[in-house]
């Protein structure tokens, strides 16, 4: 058992996470941005650090694995939480001779400027590969399960609005993987040095477009939507303008990506960490 440092532990992996870590005997240590996110954690027998991947004072003594999941998807401070608050986190690791961290990535990293969270990844993923002698990088394609906002969010639309929206063609292919899924790697990868330096590329066991991600959902529902397909520039633009005035709106970064979302192969999960993960239809019925 393990004394583990987690970022990210209020988030939508890290819920799911939490619990299997403390079940497995793993005593956690955990960095939350507010105080209020505190208590749950502390129930749960957590010890709590309030503060932000900047401040660095984070008690990191006695820590044997770095467990990193904290990430924006978009706004202004994503290359200051990303890259610049990866960096830190690595200094104090390696200050601390902490042994190994762990750091959930995404398929879509890549040295693209133009895509500010692919790229954002692509580069705290270089900063972990350079400074520290054992990692595991693990890069998942869309992960979708309780609490989700892809798949959560394409039902709400499913259910409560008169037609579903298509960003762009619907063509764009992904490779849901259950949260469930992703916690039973992450718990595998973290207990055997075979994960040892290796980037991974994790997805579930099929490849569907956003399309027939749709019409799968409404089929699960049991109901009948029509799509509306939409240009995919300008509901990103309405979108974010939307967002900036403080109104929420169901589309994540997901919905607008034109690059496929696709781990290594369908088999990715069997051939590495020796299980079979859920395909879509399965979660939905969890879900629902």
């Amino acid at each position: 058992m393990a004394e583990i440092f987690l970022t990210g532990a209020t988030g939508f992996v890290g819920r799911h996470l939490v619990p299997a870590l403390i079940a497995g005997g793993h005593r956690l240590r955990c960095l939350v941005r507010s105080p209020e996110k505190a208590a749950p954690l502390r129930a749960l027998g957590c010890a709590v650090v309030v503060g932000d991947l900047q401040n660095g004072a984070w008690g990191l003594e006695g820590t044997e694995l770095i467990i990193h999941l904290a990430a924006l998807h978009r706004g202004p401070g994503l290359s200051r939480t990303n890259v610049a608050g990866t960096a830190q986190l690595v200094r104090a690791a390696a200050a601390h001779k902490v042994q190994k961290m762990l750091y959930l990535s995404t398929v879509t990293a890549a040295p693209k400027p133009s895509w500010p969270y692919a790229y954002s990844a692509w580069l705290a993923e270089q900063i972990i590969q350079a400074s520290l002698w054992r990692f595991t990088i693990l890069r998942c394609s869309v992960i979708v399960g309780p609490g989700d906002p892809f798949l959560g969010g394409i039902v709400r639309m499913a259910q409560r609005w008169p037609v579903v929206p298509i960003i762009g063609f619907g063509d764009t292919r992904f490779q849901p993987i259950s949260v469930h899924d992703v916690v039973r790697c992450v718990l595998k990868a973290i207990s055997d040095d075979r994960y040892d330096n290796r980037t991974l590329t994790l997805g579930g066991p099929e490849i569907l477009s956003y399309r027939e991600i749709v019409h799968t959902v409404c089929e699960t529902l049991g109901i009948r939507k029509r799509l509306l397909p939409l240009p995919r520039r300008a509901t990103r633009f309405c979108v974010q303008w939307l967002e900036r005035l403080g109104v929420r709106t169901p589309f994540v970064p997901g919905h607008f990506l034109s690059k496929d979302l696709l781990a290594s192969g369908p088999t990715v999960i069997e051939d590495e960490f020796g299980f079979r993960p859920q395909t879509l239809r399965e979660v939905l019925h969890a879900l629902l």
